[in-house]
């Protein structure tokens, strides 16, 4: 009996999926073209590979495992709903390959707009999803302590408990209760009150320093000046205070940069919708009249942006010097990619030599006493040496802060300080869940990365990470034949390469124990407590030797992304990256390669440019001339090739920061498809089904083509109001935006790209120019 309705089920299955093939075709408005037909027809004609290249289909099917079959059916079927075949993938594979992806997301892009979010993306669905398994872990109930399904130790379990009980406290507590009014004004007590706030414990003579200080120590808030522990950079050894650019601003970063205020006004309609979101919080928050949150709204809001004239500035491509010779101009000055030398890159951004809190506050003119500021943060004499990494804006700010009152400068560092505390769960109540689970993710992000690792670990996912990675380093290593890199360059190059492997996040010494929550603490109590803890932890790393991990630049164990840890010499990557839709052991290796592998060598490659390499605190021999000459012509390509296609203007761009990124994700891309090529070659004397399990059913694609096919869906994004704006088929630029060139620029610049799509050189999608660091 068992066995009959096993058959029956697999039947039904099977049914289902051709019903479903059917339905996605007449979605797609046109019939599947065969195999046969697509390579003949001129839109393909370069689909003839060499043998190894092309799905075989008079190979009979190898068998499958029943998980096997139905996942690669589910792929096939996911895969080809989403493309639109009315598109020419030789003028715009994003549109052929994603065409129909917002059709299949709508609610998703209702959810986004609603929340604020422009787009919604791929990246957001797999996320998303692991945000619903992190509630799945923060609800079922635990098993005894010593019951086999218990995956928790004691110390574990501990942690997961007390994350629990926060996150139970955080769905229970209603959205805009009185509790979160009395929370906010306990903050504002504490720290001296507001003289326009009746009630709040206003501290006539309390210094603003004094306040702002405090919130550092008790609350980790980084507002006006940004406080970092990182490592020592001239012993390399021990950690040393890195003063800069605050994490924390009330206006967006895209708005808050020395490009965007350059030529704005504070009076522009961007910085009114803010100010007016400040007045309206004033409202609510601490119950102030309609013209007395006015005027403060736009004291703060006219204060934080002559602030923002000096911020991200590093960010930033100056003009290109009109003197001799190729190259770019940083907007420190110094050229784009000079040769960089020890004792100048090493403290890139810093004080060479270090300086004293005394010796720093005399020279700043004695206004902001970074003395006190520091060791009320610490509760503790400092003597050490401290290292600015923004010069500009520390003088900046304090220029600013002499141009304006106390009283302004009091009220902006309250609002930002409880604009980042009042974290309540606004949604909905069939809505709160998720949201708690965010607010978790923020707050406690190691116990949840512990938890959803114990979860989702497979031992069949790590062997198949270990054979990208092991791959990636082969191709790139050929790759680092490329003719800007001089010979000396190249050998030092492979060398390094050499040393570097894959990590995964290690939680062997998580300690939550001084971490406490009473039974009687409502949601408001045990949020202070939390963020009190995290204050402590952060602090006490000063007294370490981490060798200088930036907690930012770690990622946990249920993040979709792989991060450069160039001190450690590895890619560090998270467990999201490895879970459906995104992956399976079933998937073909060319779906492997073209996600994970792409992801994996994105991060490496950012080891081997100018700011990894020769800005990296351990780098000991610095590209010499020849190879920053070669270098800085590849990156102008680059640069010039992204402005063109964005603004239509070789000279528009100038982002440093973003450079940085398209340059890494094509020439990652370049490896992981090198990397998948030389996979194949090893299976030519294998049997040949091996190759048969490159392809998916029902989807008339070779391997290479599903490679790219892939790397593009993975960027699917679409735009909540796409189907407002009629009027951009007409206007072919205003399709050039940054994330459909995530999916265009990186397969332009691909040869292999156009090969196997049957570009001819010269349409949009093999332009005759490519730009390639690798």
């Amino acid at each position: 009996m068992k066995a009959t309705r096993s058959a029956l089920w697999n039947l039904l299955l099977l049914l289902l999926l051709l019903i479903h093939v059917d339905a996605v075709q007449r979605h797609n408005g046109m019939n599947r073209m065969p195999q046969q037909q697509q390579q003949q027809s001129p839109m393909y004609g370069g689909f003839q590979q060499q043998q190894q290249h092309q799905q075989h289909q008079q190979i009979p099917p190898h068998p499958d495992s029943r998980e096997e079959f139905k996942v690669r059916q589910l792929m096939s079927l996911e895969m080809y709903k989403y493309m639109n075949f009315t598109a020419d993938p030789c003028v715009d594979f994003f549109e052929f390959a994603c065409g129909h992806w917002g059709g299949y997301h709508k609610r998703q892009q209702r959810q986004g707009a609603a929340g604020g979010a422009p787009l919604s993306t791929a990246q957001q669905l797999v996320e998303g999803k692991i945000v619903d398994q992190l509630q799945q872990l923060l609800t079922a109930p635990l098993p005894p302590q010593h019951h086999p399904a218990n995956q928790y130790s004691g110390a574990t379990a501990a942690n997961v408990r007390k994350v629990r009980s926060f996150y139970d406290s955080c769905v229970a507590v209603e959205a805009n209760a009185g509790e979160r009014r009395r929370f906010l004004m306990k903050i504002l007590k504490d720290n001296g009150g507001l003289r326009n706030v009746p009630n709040s414990n206003w501290q006539h003579n309390r210094h603003w320093l004094q306040t702002l200080a405090e919130l550092r120590r008790n609350y980790g808030l980084d507002i006006l000046l940004g406080l970092e522990i990182d490592l020592n950079l001239q012993q390399l050894g021990g950690n040393s205070i890195y003063l800069g650019e605050p994490r924390m601003t009330i206006i967006p970063e895209e708005h808050c940069n020395a490009v965007a205020t350059k030529g704005a006004h504070v009076r522009d309609q961007i910085y009114e919708q803010i100010q007016q979101q400040v007045a309206d919080n004033l409202r609510d928050w601490l119950g102030m009249e309609t013209g007395e949150s006015a005027r403060i709204a736009g004291d703060i809001i006219r204060f934080e942006f002559e602030l923002c004239k000096h911020m991200r500035e590093q960010q930033q491509l100056q003009e290109e010097p009109s003197g001799p010779g190729p190259g770019l101009v940083a907007a420190n000055g110094n050229a784009f990619g000079a040769r960089s030398r020890i004792g100048q890159d090493r403290l890139h951004r810093q004080k060479a030599s270090g300086i004293t809190l005394t010796d720093l506050t005399t020279e700043m003119g004695g206004f902001f006493d970074f003395k006190l500021y520091v060791e009320v943060i610490l509760e503790s004499l400092y003597t050490s040496a401290v290292y600015l990494r923004s010069p500009d804006y520390v003088k900046h700010l304090v220029r600013t802060a002499r141009a304006n009152n106390r009283y302004t400068i009091a009220g902006y560092i309250m609002y930002v300080a409880l604009n980042e505390l009042n974290q309540p769960p606004e949604e909905h109540p069939s809505r709160r869940a998720r949201q708690c689970v965010q607010v978790m993710q923020r707050l406690f992000p190691q116990v949840l990365g512990e938890m959803y690792q114990r979860q989702v670990q497979r031992d069949d996912a790590k062997d198949d990470l270990q054979q990208v990675f092991s791959d990636l380093v082969k191709a790139f290593e050929q790759q680092l034949r490329v003719e800007w890199l001089d010979e000396n360059d190249r050998r030092a190059a492979r060398a390094r390469l050499a040393q570097y492997h894959t990590l995964l996040p290690d939680y062997q010494n998580l300690d939550l124990s001084e971490l406490q929550f009473q039974k009687s603490d409502d949601y408001w109590h045990k949020l202070e407590v939390a963020l009190r803890f995290r204050a402590r932890q952060q602090l006490n790393s000063l007294r370490g030797n981490d060798f200088g991990q930036d907690a930012d630049s770690l990622v946990d164990g249920f993040e979709v992304r792989a991060a450069l840890v160039a001190r450690q010499q590895a890619v560090l990557v998270g467990w999201g990256l490895l879970q459906s839709p995104y992956y399976n052991y079933h998937y073909p290796r060319a779906l492997k390669y073209a996600l994970l592998g792409q992801r994996l060598a994105t991060a490496l490659v950012e080891a081997f440019d100018d700011e990894g390499w020769n800005r990296n605190p351990q780098a000991t021999s610095p590209w010499n001339e020849l190879t920053m000459s070669g270098y800085r012509n590849v990156t102008e390509c680059q640069r010039a090739q992204y402005s063109n296609y964005l603004y239509d203007q070789p000279a528009e761009f100038r982002n440093a920061t973003r450079l940085r990124e398209i340059m890494a994700e094509s020439s990652g891309l370049n490896v992981a498809f090198n990397a998948y090529l030389a996979w194949l070659e090893q299976q030519d004397n294998k049997p040949r089904p091996v190759l048969y399990k490159e392809t998916l059913p029902e989807l008339n694609f070779t391997n290479t083509q599903l490679f790219f096919l892939y790397f593009a869906q993975t960027r699917c994004w679409a735009r909540a109001n796409q189907e407002a704006v009629p009027f951009v088929d007409s206007m072919p630029l205003m399709q050039h935006t940054a994330e459909r060139w995530d999916v265009n620029g990186p397969l332009s610049n691909s040869v292999e790209f156009g090969r196997e799509f049957g570009c001819a050189l010269g349409t949009q999608m093999n332009s005759g120019d490519k730009c390639l660091v690798y």
